[in-house]
């Protein structure tokens, strides 16, 4: 009886299809990662619509975009001298992208929509604890960011106010005011459309709501020349979504009365700098802070830019290598100089 003996790979062969399995797997992996990038790309620019929608149903009711951030007239920790740390337009728009109930647990106080008792993280915080317990706000977060979801407290938020722009040349802007934030000189503006201290409208936009940026991302920290970020501070401070400020007035005229040491405007930007813009050496360029630097540039881990919000509610991806000035006609509300293609 004859058999047929069954033939086996040989060593040869069997390297050959693992190297073209290996070959493959390289080739695929690049279109994989991209196609998550770009999921990722589109929930980004879906949570800044949702956002959008949220400041145009504000509007809608109150005539008036909501400040960037305010302040609370209710004294730090309930006691002592000195304004508290309001809200930023985030807990005022809270009703208007289906967390309604979060805004319910907000402790409005006095004249200004603010909270009391906005301690580092301790117990004198049971005002607004009810409120940050829910945790991160998907609406708030690009899910591309490496950045830390939370410091410990209040989870962060990736999208900023767009309060205008510092140092432009092309046209004059003297609503700015200037101070010290982290040790750095710092120029807050006042020209774009969310403000500090102070609301805006569709009617104070005279280059056009499709002209001027609302929010801005600023979710990829702060580039080092050694090739690291560095991401807003893990230390347990309250740098989340609800912080707002604790000065009195507006740009030009901010004034910190008795909290000279803190003229910090939480979640709301001047734009100063290129999107994601590295420094030079380890020194941060002024107005830059880990933590928060009113004039950090706008961020992001999508590859070559980022994703803002206009005024008219729609997204746009803005390329890192975008003119400096041009960044900055967008970032003023007012300035006559449209700006349709970028």
């Amino acid at each position: 009886m004859k058999w047929n003996a069954l033939r086996g790979f040989t060593l040869v062969e069997l390297l050959v299809v693992i190297a073209i399995i290996g070959v493959l797997i390289a080739l695929l992996l690049p279109a994989v990662q991209q196609a998550r990038e770009a999921a990722r790309r589109m929930q980004c620019s879906n949570n800044l619509k949702q956002l959008g929608l949220a400041l145009h149903n504000y509007h809608d009711q109150f005539l008036a975009f909501p400040p960037g951030s305010v302040s609370s007239t209710v004294p730090r920790n309930g006691g002592g001298s000195g304004n508290s740390f309001g809200p930023s337009f985030y807990g005022m728009l809270l009703a208007f992208f289906e967390q309604g109930a979060l805004h319910d647990q907000m402790v409005w106080v006095g004249e200004s929509p603010g909270y009391i008792n906005e301690g580092a993280g301790s117990a004198g915080d049971l005002n607004k604890v009810p409120v940050l317990a829910a945790g991160p706000i998907a609406a708030m977060r690009c899910t591309s960011s490496a950045g830390p979801i939370s410091n410990g407290f209040e989870s962060q938020a990736h999208y900023a106010g767009i309060s205008g722009c510092a140092e432009p040349t092309t046209f004059t802007e003297s609503r700015i005011s200037t101070v010290t934030v982290s040790s750095q000189p710092t120029l807050v503006s006042g020209g774009g459309m969310m403000l500090t201290n102070f609301s805006t409208g569709f009617h104070s936009c005279s280059d056009g709501s499709s002209n001027t940026l609302m929010l801005g991302e600023m979710s990829g920290g702060l580039l080092r020349t050694d090739g690291n970020k560095s991401y807003p501070s893990a230390s347990g401070t309250d740098h989340g979504w609800l912080m707002g400020n604790r000065v009195t007035g507006y740009p030009p005229n901010l004034d910190s009365g008795s909290n000279s040491s803190d003229m910090r405007c939480f979640n709301t930007n001047t734009i100063r700098y290129s999107p994601n813009q590295q420094p030079f050496a380890y020194q941060l360029f002024p107005g830059m802070a880990s933590n928060v630097g009113a004039n950090n540039p706008l961020s992001s881990e999508h590859p070559g830019g980022v994703m803002v919000l206009l005024a008219d509610g729609s997204v746009q991806f803005i390329a890192d290598t975008i003119q400096l000035e041009t960044l900055k006609q967008l970032a003023t509300r007012d300035d006559g100089q449209v700006q349709s293609q970028y």
